[in-house]
């Protein structure tokens, strides 16, 4: 299993902060060798009574190509969305970006596609404090 990203701790208090509960710190799926998703997140929907959850992957893009970064994030999302999907169907899973990577190359026609067509949720998360998460959902 992988080290925690540079911004694990910044998205897991967004999360927190806007209702969320941790479940999983790392969650781990039934796999050999065993891969891990960065956070099982869920929360309960008052109104409708159900218990909504989600798998989220926490990706920096700091390098300095944020076209590898964002190879890797797809290819690590694909991976752990077939297994998330055998092990726990109703879980969605969701790629966590800083806001600086969906405006580099998430907005740009690379980004826009790729989204779109493998069907890639996301969450962009702020590096300021308090900032509201926002969430795109192809």
């Amino acid at each position: 299993m992988s080290r925690k990203d540079r911004y694990h701790d910044v998205v897991k208090q967004a999360l927190i902060r806007e209702g969320w509960t941790i479940s999983h710190d790392p969650y781990i799926l039934n796999t050999d060798p065993k891969l891990a998703v960065d956070l099982g997140v869920e929360r309960i929907i008052t109104a409708e009574r159900k218990n909504e959850k989600i798998a989220v992957e926490i990706k920096s893009f700091i390098n300095s190509s944020q076209v590898s970064d964002l190879e890797d994030a797809v290819g690590q999302y694909n991976v752990y969305n077939i297994f998330l999907k055998r092990q726990e169907p109703k879980r969605k899973l969701y790629l966590a970006v800083p806001y600086h990577a969906f405006v580099n190359i998430f907005s740009r026609e690379v980004g826009q596609i790729t989204v779109k067509e493998l069907s890639i949720n996301l969450i962009i998360y702020s590096l300021s404090e308090g900032e509201p998460l926002q969430w795109k959902i192809p």
